[in-house]
């Protein structure tokens, strides 16, 4: 479930810059297969924290908003950013090219 909101999430802002056309259902997660960490690297800081909200928010966390995120050191060889929520909580999210990302509580430094 988490893989394919992250995948989803992750081509929201896309669709959302498209013509009238609607967004494909069913390829989305064919087409982004592989590549979820290159695109979420690649995505503004607005958008990237709205993919590590969802990803807090599927790991049952408690978050209301992303407030900021930056780079952390690689986890197990998948990239990772600690994520700021407005109750001022830090998560640690790792994210893998199959799109399945691991959420931790860090403190604060």
């Amino acid at each position: 479930m988490r893989r394919f909101a992250l995948v989803m999430l992750a081509a929201a802002p896309l669709a959302a810059c498209g013509g009238g056309g609607a967004a494909p259902t069913n390829t989305a997660e064919a087409s982004n297969a592989g590549d979820t960490v290159a695109r979420i690297t690649a995505m503004n800081e607005g958008e990237r924290n709205a993919v590590l909200f969802r990803a807090i928010r599927d790991a049952q966390r408690d978050c209301q908003r992303v407030e900021r995120s930056t780079a952390a050191p690689a986890v197990g060889g998948k990239p990772a950013w600690v994520a700021t929520c407005d109750d001022n909580s830090h998560w640690l999210v790792a994210i893998g090219n199959d799109g399945i990302a691991a959420v931790a509580p860090v403190a604060p430094s």
